[in-house]
């Protein structure tokens, strides 16, 4: 680290913004070939979706056969050996090579947020031994210094101590959840749904649709307190959505 203008300064190859799934994998691609990373994530826990979000892998229906890669399928089977060494199965779950530790039928690989969180950082952790991989967590992007078409450097604040770092690196990767560089960066981009006259796709709309967008997904963890009640207000547009029934064709079987 070197100190510039009242502000600490990392110099790496590759600095990849948000360390979700999608950080997590191109680090590991970037590091396989050796180059020297520097990973933020804005959240205490690397892996997003699949550990600080709390939600299974959305895979497809062939998921165990083909249609993975070697690192995902290591990161899979990872998951499942964690269980065989450390936790309580019973003989036919252990001896299963399709181990689903959490039996949910939204994934066939339904685990623990800290397994999948303790499988990602053990497939990291010899990069970060060698001082290869530095990853900055509780860092949030704050803004980004641009020349022409390239991005030169990034600031990232930590939510610890308030503190600015800037990463100077030859490549970014934007692996956000929301695409934070994008606007910061000045990148040329679009939102939602683009008409059918910008790329000549046949079944897109007369019309863009910026909000037209994949449904976002909270997840809650909820327990019951005896004798409590601590019920909300209704928010808004509560009794609309409680009552909706979307309008599509074969008909949608009743409300959401």
């Amino acid at each position: 680290m070197v100190f510039r203008k009242g502000k600490h300064v990392l110099q790496t190859e590759i600095a990849i913004i948000g360390g979700g799934l999608g950080g997590c994998a191109a680090a590991l691609a970037a590091l396989e070939m050796g180059a020297r990373v520097i990973m933020t994530e804005e959240t205490d826990w690397i892996g997003g979706q699949l550990t600080s979000q709390g939600v299974p892998p959305d895979e497809n229906r062939w998921i165990e056969s083909h249609g993975c890669t070697r690192r995902y399928r290591s990161l899979r089977d990872g998951i499942r050996e964690y269980y065989r060494r450390f936790f309580p199965l019973t003989a036919s779950a252990r001896a299963s090579d399709q181990l689903n530790p959490g039996m949910g039928a939204v994934s066939r690989l339904c685990s623990e947020p800290r397994v999948g969180l303790a499988v990602l950082e053990a497939m990291l952790a010899r990069y970060q031994a060698s001082q290869q991989l530095q990853i900055l967590l509780d860092h949030r992007p704050m803004s980004a210094a641009v020349e022409g078409d390239s991005v030169k450097s990034v600031r990232v604040r930590s939510l610890r101590s308030g503190n600015d770092v800037v990463i100077d690196a030859s490549m970014f990767i934007d692996a956000t959840e929301l695409g934070e560089l994008l606007p910061m960066a000045g990148v040329e981009h679009v939102m939602g749904a683009e008409s059918r006259s910008e790329f000549g796709e046949p079944h897109a709309p007369e019309q863009a649709s910026r909000r037209n967008q994949q449904a976002f997904t909270v997840c809650f963890a909820i327990d019951h307190v005896e004798g409590q009640d601590h019920t909300i207000d209704p928010p808004a547009s509560y009794s609309f959505w409680r009552n909706y029934v979307p309008k599509l064709r074969p008909a949608w079987p009743g409300r959401l």
